[in-house]
């Protein structure tokens, strides 16, 4: 059986980084919703905001239809929507996927700061859609991702610190995952 290891969570909590982190360590494919925004923005140019969205919603469906063509174990990360996740589970039901779902989350403050970092240092515009230099205009977003319904087998990771990165425990239960 297929294994989708699904890397969901808030904003800048670091879940580019650690799907980068498994491709290396247990030579898994990895999609990045993030990454296929990136490809397609630098040919099809968004304007605005409703652009951005509709950018989305066709990076979603390439994500769909990666887990369909997809013959072997794989890293989905994107910070999943509640509608993206009630799409994404039958799919992967009906095409008998096993499912380890890791949230990242973390400290409002911690995040936000982070998240002005990565604007400040020349991120892809297409991430740059929306205004959250205030952090009572992040809050609601890092809350409504947090509420998401996630599946499969959950594992909720801090990311305040680092730590997650070479966590050995966290390793060994994407490997027992990996070999069920």
């Amino acid at each position: 059986m297929r294994k989708a290891i699904l890397i969901g969570g808030v904003l800048a909590s670091g879940k580019s980084t650690y799907a980068e982190i498994l491709r290396k360590r247990f030579n898994l494919t990895v999609v990045t919703k993030d990454r296929l925004k990136e490809i397609l923005g630098d040919t099809i140019y968004v304007k605005n905001r409703e652009e951005n969205k509709k950018l989305s919603l066709i990076c979603f469906d390439l994500i769909k239809y990666l887990l369909e063509q997809n013959a072997n174990n794989i890293v989905v990360e994107c910070n999943f929507k509640d509608y993206e996740l009630e799409e994404l589970k039958p799919l992967l039901e009906r095409l008998n996927y096993q499912v380890l779902t890791l949230v990242f989350d973390g400290d409002n403050d911690v995040l936000h700061s982070r998240f002005l970092a990565r604007l400040n240092a020349n991120r892809h515009y297409v991430h740059k859609s929306q205004d959250f230099t205030k952090v009572e205009d992040f809050i609601p977003v890092l809350d409504h991702l947090r509420n998401a319904p996630y599946f499969g087998e959950v594992i909720k990771v801090n990311s305040n610190d680092f730590a997650y990165q070479t966590d050995e425990g966290l390793f060994e239960k994407v490997a027992s995952f990996l070999e069920k």
